[in-house]
């Protein structure tokens, strides 16, 4: 038997860069960084200064009009070098015309500043009387209007609300809009009964057209006034320049009365609280200083806010953005702003930063940084590739101290970068304001702080809310957890949990709620926080189990870094997502690691789940709409890459703060219970159900599945089991597949399920009675499968989180009333004469083989993902929820092919929730699902929705499809034809029988219908009226045709589980779809090798 916890999905082919853009290389963009003068520092020089003349072009090209002839001659001289001088001498002439230049053009920019301002105030003026007026036809269209509002769900469910508004602005609509859509739209409604939605729809678009036309207006103004305002200040510093040093021209100190700093933040959202308390001790110390934090979201929400702040920006801080259209949206807006701080973002934004003469490459092509510093960086880190990030971060927090020894602006200026950066990283409230003084302080505004050390946490550790201080490793913690921990349970399963460290050193509540949430399910959790790119060592060198140890010992594995006091686990959760390998860092390179990450995991052989609150989503956007964008990428795709399994998001962003969703935890906890102990089960005890498929019902479809020979599978399927030591019965008879299929087909007499029990033990099994199997029936009550449905009543906001609303504990099965009735008198599908759910089988031991049932509805199935009114009928629900959970207590479920139906339940698209069908009737059960590898696509939604474990296999054979004998004559008449027009009189009526025979004509028609006629076909009758010529290009089209289907592939019968493909064909299949691309030698060569085949 496969182990369950370990199996790797498919390989999807899919295209992540646009989610997360950028060339192939990690988020630690100082790799990529190159020490190169910013281009206000660039400058010809003769002499040891600078020439400070030599700025003066760019800044001059940017006045538009105003400058008098001598600062003309002054720009052309310093363009053309003609200002340099070999010493740092000047003419008092020289002096003289330097300082006029620089008063004129001080006028001039006076002029253009007031003439801009005059612009400005106008612009203003005319946005707000849009916006007046805008209120006001809202307003006079809205206000007192009355209108009926019916709630569907909630405590109010199905009452009728009249509401009216007394008044009506615009923003107020839009926020009915955001708070209430139902509501919004009974008042559009409203409106559109009394005739005046029309005359609203046709005032309103001219007037928001004219509010954004002013408004865009105002930003530009507002850009170009800041822009002014910098050249003044920068002409005002060189006039009054004394041949000072270039450190000081190079800092750049603001003379302005205010500085600006604007943040913004990605996934880590949750501290925009945080950097606003910053912001304000910042204020506190440093007047003047502005420092405004905005997160992710804001760039959706408050985008023209965030315009205007980086408009006139001294400083931009960015951290952890990687959405595609976000960054290059924040890229376009922050080209201006003369100081960049970008950390751990995409390469396109990280090539953006600037600061000093210290500037990323901005192609973001760069793949490391300059020899020098990649000498510097092999002294770190273990030496694999893998662990270079790691290493790297240890250079991060020496890297200050060793500059600090090199002369020159450059390295100070990287220097400072290395100095910010290690405040970030190591986060924290103090930690930030020291940053944002230290940036003032260096490089805007004298504020005196000099270099504060960082207060530092470790990288990595363990922790525990009972336990003040860290653990230095897994094993320290588990020496203290099983002497003080609350949970004293020598059995209970052990599961590592991958933590942010910055959730930790900011002290995020959830991560207490985590821990005694797990421990109050009887798990004992070994929390590790880490930076992000630090988790395959962690689990590589510090966490083992039972099967890595056993493997050690039989001499299976070698022991590599694995650390002699590595800790035992019996799972690992990551709260991280991402790449195992590499963290954030890996989403750059999709996968490219995915192979060492396998090998990791493989060795431990234990389920390895992610499990996260949602970091980019709020909880609203999830329960309405599921996970989408960014954050499906970093919780699912990217993590399946490695072999992540039953992935469960637990909880999200309520505004910026991070809340847990305790009946997910829930959930997270039995799933990992359920893996463990099927693990700790013996084989012989093991129950597992394996379900075979009746698609369409009612066409003999039983026991199919696409491209799959079931019986033939199931029998070595169940050969296999029995020979790792599961319990198929007494008998040791051989068990026959079809025998098996036979007896399941014999259960759906309806006569039989209307008795119920009974009904099925007395029509029996049949011929597989030979080896040992016996007819299982069970019938559910309507009590019992509503029970099975209902939650906890004392249920509430604690369990359920901060959702829109909060559900009754029936609601699932007053959703199932709603579709199929009172379950109380239902009489449909798989119900007996008195009204009991029955769920029917076979049984071998403690191996149960079912049909998964009709779902019930017409169509296609898949339908119903998209129809979130519908729900399983209630055998459906009585057959999953109450019979495999709780009746034959399963250990895990087998669904056999490809494919059921219970992924495509309705509920959330992707992030189950407790409302989610799939979730709601698997449960706990581990899934394994044997899925043909051709179809990730489907494959996925099975692994995502319905917890599926994927075990991929083998497509049949492929060979040419060559011609059987009627069109291989056809096809030979066709070429006597094609060879010799004349023989086309002789062989017409022949041909055209041939092509009545064999329904050719239809393919390929003698003419094709022109608009909505129909096509013109041949008939002995008719042929004799077409002409020779018409009937030999005819003839050519048919012969082409014949050759494309001749040459087609085509699946050569069905795939059978565990029996690799005969040479044969294997030589047929390499023949097939190499064609002429690979010699028949060739094909006999790998035919031949030896080796084993894929099964």
């Amino acid at each position: 038997m496969m182990h369950f916890g370990t199996s790797r999905p498919h390989r999807m082919s899919m295209r992540l860069a646009g989610a997360i853009p950028g060339p192939t290389a990690g988020w630690i963009l100082p790799l990529a960084a190159r020490c190169r003068p910013c281009a206000p520092f660039q400058d010809n020089r003769t002499g040891p200064l600078i020439n400070k003349s030599a700025h003066l072009p760019p800044r001059l090209e940017q006045l538009r009009g105003g400058t008098c002839k001598a600062v003309e001659e002054v720009a052309r001289k310093a363009s053309t070098g003609q200002g340099s001088s070999s010493t740092i001498l000047k003419s008092a002439a020289e002096r003289f015309v330097d300082t006029l230049g620089a008063e004129n053009i001080s006028e001039a920019l006076v002029t253009r500043i007031a003439n801009l301002q005059a612009q400005l105030r106008h612009a203003h003026s005319e946005v707000e009387g849009a916006q007046k007026e805008l209120d006001e036809l809202h307003n006079s269209t809205f206000a007192g209007v009355e209108f009926h509002v019916r709630h569907e769900e909630g405590p109010d469910a199905k009452k009728d609300d009249m509401r009216s508004y007394g008044s009506m602005s615009e923003e107020e609509f839009f926020q009915l809009g955001r708070q209430d859509p139902s509501g919004r739209k009974a008042l559009l409604g409203a409106v559109k009964a009394m005739g005046q939605l029309a005359h609203y729809e046709a005032a309103v678009v001219p007037l928001r057209m004219r509010r954004k036309r002013y408004q865009s207006e105002m930003d530009s103004l507002e850009t170009a006034i800041e822009d002014a305002r910098r050249e003044q200040r920068a002409v005002t510093r060189e006039a009054e320049d004394d041949g000072s040093d270039d450190e000081e021209v190079v800092r750049r100190l603001t003379t302005s009365d205010t500085v600006r700093i604007v943040m913004i933040t990605g996934f880590e959202s949750f501290n925009v609280s945080l950097y606003k308390k910053a912001a304000k001790q910042v204020a506190r110390q440093c007047p003047g200083v502005q420092v405004l934090a905005f997160s992710d979201r804001d760039l959706n929400t408050k985008r023209y806010e965030i315009e205007k702040a980086l408009a006139g920006a001294d400083a931009f801080f960015g951290s952890l953005l990687f959405d595609f259209d976000q960054v290059e949206w924040v890229k376009i807006l922050i080209e201006k702003v003369p100081i960049r701080l970008v950390f751990e973002s995409a390469l396109e934004l990280m090539g953006s930063t600037q600061i000093g003469t210290f500037q990323m490459d901005p192609s973001g092509k760069s793949k490391g940084p300059p020899p020098a510093v990649k000498k510097v960086l092999s002294l770190f880190g273990s030496g694999r590739e893998e662990d270079k990030l790691t290493g790297y971060l240890s250079f991060l927090k020496i890297g200050p101290k060793l500059l600090k020894f090199l002369p020159g602006n450059k390295a100070r200026d990287l220097r400072n970068w290395l100095q910010i950066y290690g405040y970030w990283n190591e986060g924290g409230l103090e930690n930030v304001t020291t940053m944002l003084l230290y940036l003032v302080d260096q490089y805007l505004r004298p504020a005196g702080v000099g270099t504060p050390a960082v207060q530092v946490t470790p990288p990595t550790g363990c922790l525990h809310p009972d336990h003040s201080g860290f653990f230095e490793s897994p094993a320290k913690y588990l020496d203290w957890y099983r002497r003080s921990g609350p949970v004293q349970d020598s059995t209970a399963p052990v599961v590592a949990v991958l933590l942010y460290r910055k959730h930790v050193i900011t002290q995020q509540p959830y991560i207490e709620q985590l821990v005694h949430a797990l421990e109050s399910e009887g798990l004992v959790p070994v929390p590790i926080f880490i930076n992000g790119v630090e988790a395959h060592q962690i689990v590589r060198d510090q966490l083992t189990s039972a099967s890595e140890q056993a493997a050690i010992a039989a001499g299976k594995q070698q022991r590599g870094s694995l650390r002699r006091d590595a800790a035992a686990v019996d799972a690992v959760v990551s709260t991280i997502g991402f790449p195992l390998v590499g963290g954030p860092a890996g989403t750059m390179e999709g996968g490219r690691q995915a192979d060492i990450a396998k090998g990791i995991l493989s060795s431990k052989n234990v389920p390895y789940i992610v499990a996260a609150p949602l970091l980019i989503q709020d909880m609203a956007s999830w329960t309405r709409d599921g996970i989408a964008g960014l954050q499906s990428v970093v919780l699912y795709s990217l993590p399946e890459l490695d072999g992540a399994i039953d992935t469960v998001p637990l909880g999200g962003l309520v505004g910026n703060d991070i809340f847990l969703v305790q009946e997910r935890v829930q959930r997270l906890a039995s799933r990992l219970q359920k893996w463990v102990n099927l693990r700790r089960t013996a084989p012989k005890d093991r129950k597992i159900a394996i379900l075979l498929y009746g698609f369409p019902p009612g066409v003999g479809a039983t026991g199919t599945a696409a491209l799959l020979n079931v019986p033939k599978s199931l029998e070595s399927t169940l050969a296999a089991l029995r020979a790792e030591g599961y319990d198929l019965g007494a008998s040791s008879e051989s068990i026959d597949g079809e025998a098996v299929v036979a007896a399941l087909v014999a259960q759906e007499s309806q006569r039989a399920v209307s008795r119920g029990v009974a009904g099925i033990e007395s029509v029996g099994v049949g011929a597989a009675a030979h080896f040992g199997a016996v007819a299982s029936a069970s019938a559910v009550s309507p009590r019992t499968l509503r029970s099975a449905l209902t939650y906890p009543a004392d249920w509430g906001s604690t369990e359920w989180g901060p959702i829109p609303y909060l559900p009754d504990p029936d609601i699932l099965v007053r959703r199932m009333e709603k579709t199929w009735g009172d379950l109380d008198c239902y009489r449909g599908i798989q119900s007996t004469a008195k009204g009991e759910l029955l769920v029917n089988g076979i049984q071998l031991g403690n191996v149960w083989i079912g049909v998964q049932p009709a779902l019930g509805v017409e169509g296609d199935p898949m339908r119903l993902l998209f129809e979130k009114d519908l729900t399983p009928h209630p055998q459906y629900a009585a057959f999953y929820r109450q019979f495999l959970q709780h009746e034959f207590g399963a250990d895990a479920v087998v669904h056999f092919g490809m494919h059921g139906t219970v992924e495509w339940l309705p509920g959330a698209p992707l992030g189950n929730s407790g409302m989610s069908w799939s979730d709601v009737l698997l449960g706990d059960l581990p899934n394994v699902y044997v899925y043909a590898a051709n179809n990730p696509s489907e494959s996925i939604v099975a692994k995502r929705r319905g917890y599926g474990t994927i075990v991929s296999h083998n497509v049949p054979p492929y060979g040419r499809a060559g011609l059987y004998k009627q069109l291989s004559e056809l096809k030979s008449m066709l070429g006597e034809v094609r060879d010799d027009p004349a023989a086309a009189e002789t062989l017409k009526e022949a041909i055209v029988k041939n092509l009545d025979a064999s329904g050719l004509a239809k393919d390929c028609p003698f003419r094709m219908g022109q608009q909505g006629q129909e096509d013109q076909l041949l008939t002995v009758d008719s042929v004799a009226d077409v002409s020779a010529e018409d009937f030999v290009e005819y003839a050519s089209r048919l012969y082409a045709y014949l050759q494309v289907v001749e040459n087609r592939l085509f699946s050569e019968g069905l795939h059978v589980l565990g029996r690799a493909p005969s040479r044969e064909q294997l030589g047929q299949y390499l023949s097939a779809f190499f064609d002429e691309g690979l010699s028949p030698q060739a094909v006999e060569a790998v035919v031949q090798a030896p080796g084993e085949r894929p099964a």
